[in-house]
C-alpha cells in the first residue's frame, strides 16, 4: 500500500509534461517494398488478385484510357495493380489499377465442341473458370453483343475469364471495339485483318504517334457502327501496347528491383530460361522453385503464375512458378456446414477447402459484391469448380446460385459397380430413366456406358440426392481438352 501515493505522483508527472506546447508528433514512415500483380480479380473488400488482398482506399482506377472507380471493376476481369507491401504488417496497399477489356462487340460464331467463340474476329476460349454474367455459355448466342476480358494465349486467342452480355442484339450508336495485331494490311483497299475480321480504316481518326500503319502493329480498332456485309468500318483507330506492365500514358508500372507476381499462359517457349508469359519475358534460374511441376513441365500454352522481380532488361526473373492444376471437379449443391476458422465447407458429405486464390462470385439474389465464405449459410446453393491437391479437394471458383432441386457433380471415378459408380466418395446409382452420354455427346445405352467407363474416367451426373446417394437422371463421360466446362 506504501508505494500507491508514489504511482499517482508519476503519473502526474507524464501527464503534466503533454501540454499544447509541445512538437506535434511525426508520422514515422513505414518501410515498404513495391509490387505490381497481373491476374484475375478473385473478390472484393478491397480488391484481391493472385491472391493478394489489396486496400484500395487512395487508388487510381483506369479502364481502357480513362479514369473510373472501384465500382466498375468486376470479379473475373484481368488487371494490372501497382502497390506497395508494408515490410512490417504485411499489409498491402494499391495505387494504381487498369483495366483494359480485350474486346466488346458481336458474337459472329460459337463452337461448343471446342467451347469457344468468335468476336469481331478474335477467338475467344471458354472454360469452366470463366465468369459469365448476364448469361451462361449454353445461354449465349450469335449476334449478342459481349464484353470479353481475358488471358492472352499462343495464336492470338484469348482465354476468357470474364465475359458479360451487354445486349441481345446490337442496336444503333452501341460502341464496339477489338484490340489485335494488324495482319494482310491493303493500302489501296484501306482495309487489313484482326484474327478473322475484317476492318475498313477509310473513315477512321488514325491515333499512331506519328507512326504508319504496319503489319504487327498492336492497336485498337473501334466503331459505333454495325458490320456490314461482315466488314467493321471504323470510326477510330489506335495504337496500343500490349504490355500490362504500364501506366496508361506508356509509363513502367514495375520498374527495377520492385516484386512482380504474374498469373498467365506461355505465348513464345524458346526454352527454361527464355519463355514469354503474357506479355512479359521470363527467365529461370538454378534457384527458381517450381511448385506442381518441375523446368521441364514449361511449354507453349501451359498456365503458370510466376513471382519475381525485373531486371535491367525487363526480364521478370522467376523466384517460384506455379502450374495450374486443371479444375475439372464440379459440385452444384447445397452448403452442408462451414467451418469459417479453417475456410472449409461440406457439400454433398465432401470436404471442400477454399483459399486467398479462390474466386468468390455472387449469383444469388443477394448479388453481394463483397462475397466471401464468411457470407455462406447452411443450405445456400453453391456451384464449385475444384482440383485435387493430393487427397484435398482445392476450390478454385465458388459462386452462390439460385435455390435449386437437382444436384451435380463432376469428377474422377473411384468404384465401378453394376449400374452404380462412386464419385469423390459420393454414390452414384441409376435406374430405367438414367439417360447416358458418351464422350462424343451421343445417347448411348446402359451396357455401353458401363463397359466404357474405367477408375480414370471423368463422369458428370445430374440428379436427386437424398442424403446418401444420387439417383442419377444423366451420366454423361466426359473429356476436359477444350475446358471442363
Amino acid at each position: 500500500m506504501q508505494f500507491k501515493p508514489f504511482i499517482f505522483i508519476c503519473i502526474l508527472t507524464l501527464v503534466g509534461c503533454n501540454n499544447s506546447d509541445s512538437e506535434p508528433s511525426i508520422p514515422i514512415e513505414q518501410p515498404s517494398t513495391d509490387l505490381v500483380t497481373v491476374g484475375t480479380i478473385s473478390g472484393f473488400g478491397s480488391i484481391i488478385s493472385n491472391g493478394v488482398t489489396f486496400s484500395t482506399t487512395a487508388a487510381t482506377v483506369m479502364i481502357d484510357t480513362e479514369p473510373s472507380n472501384l465500382a466498375e471493376l468486376q470479379v473475373g476481369m484481368v488487371v494490372s495493380i501497382r502497390g506497395s507491401v508494408n515490410t512490417n504488417t504485411g499489409a498491402t496497399t494499391a495505387s494504381y489499377i487498369h483495366f483494359e477489356s480485350d474486346v466488346e462487340g458481336v458474337i459472329t460464331n460459337i463452337n461448343t465442341n471446342n467451347n469457344s467463340l468468335i468476336i469481331l474476329g478474335r477467338t475467344i476460349l471458354v472454360d469452366e473458370l470463366t465468369v459469365i454474367n448476364n448469361a451462361s455459355f449454353a445461354t449465349l448466342a450469335i449476334g449478342n453483343i459481349v464484353k470479353v476480358s481475358g488471358q492472352w494465349r499462343d495464336q492470338e486467342r484469348i482465354q476468357a475469364t470474364y465475359i458479360t452480355r451487354t445486349q441481345n442484339q446490337y442496336m444503333n450508336g452501341m460502341h464496339m471495339q477489338v484490340k489485335g495485331v494488324i495482319q494482310a494490311i491493303d493500302p489501296d483497299l484501306q482495309r487489313f485483318n484482326i484474327g478473322t475480321q475484317v476492318c475498313d480504316y477509310s473513315g477512321a481518326m488514325l491515333k499512331l504517334n506519328g507512326l504508319a500503319l504496319t503489319n504487327g502493329m498492336y492497336v485498337e480498332a473501334s466503331s459505333m457502327r454495325a458490320l456490314s456485309e461482315n466488314v467493321f468500318f471504323l470510326d477510330q483507330l489506335q495504337i496500343r501496347q500490349r504490355n500490362r506492365n504500364r501506366y496508361n500514358d506508356g509509363d513502367k508500372l514495375c520498374n527495377l528491383n520492385c516484386d512482380f507476381e504474374l498469373s498467365g499462359f506461355i505465348t513464345e517457349f524458346i526454352s527454361a530460361t527464355d519463355f514469354t508469359v503474357d506479355s512479359l519475358p521470363v527467365t529461370t534460374t538454378s534457384s527458381t522453385v517450381f511448385v506442381n511441376g518441375s523446368s521441364s513441365s514449361l511449354g507453349l500454352d501451359v498456365k503458370v503464375k510466376v513471382d519475381g522481380v525485373l531486371n535491367d532488361d525487363d526480364i521478370l526473373v522467376a523466384d517460384k512458378i506455379v502450374f495450374s492444376l486443371q479444375s475439372f471437379i464440379e459440385i452444384d449443391a447445397d452448403v452442408e456446414s462451414i467451418n469459417v476458422s479453417n475456410a472449409e465447407l461440406s457439400i454433398l458429405e465432401i470436404n471442400v477447402e477454399t483459399n486467398s486464390s479462390t474466386l468468390f462470385h455472387d449469383h444469388s439474389d443477394a448479388a453481394l459484391r463483397e462475397f466471401s465464405i464468411n457470407d455462406l449459410a447452411f443450405g445456400d446453393r453453391v456451384n464449385i469448380r475444384a482440383y485435387m491437391d493430393s487427397d484435398r479437394v482445392m476450390v478454385s471458383r465458388l459462386e452462390r446460385q439460385p435455390p435449386e432441386d437437382k444436384v451435380t457433380l463432376k469428377a474422377l471415378v473411384e468404384e465401378i459397380n453394376p449400374s452404380s459408380l462412386t464419385l469423390l466418395g459420393v454414390n452414384v446409382t441409376t435406374n430405367q430413366n438414367t439417360i447416358y452420354r458418351n464422350k462424343a455427346r451421343e445417347i448411348i445405352d446402359a451396357e455401353t456406358f458401363f463397359l466404357s467407363v474405367t477408375t480414370t474416367s471423368l463422369v458428370k451426373v445430374e440428379g436427386s440426392y437424398d442424403n446418401t446417394a444420387i439417383l442419377a437422371n444423366k451420366l454423361h463421360l466426359l473429356d476436359c481438352d477444350y475446358g471442363c466446362l
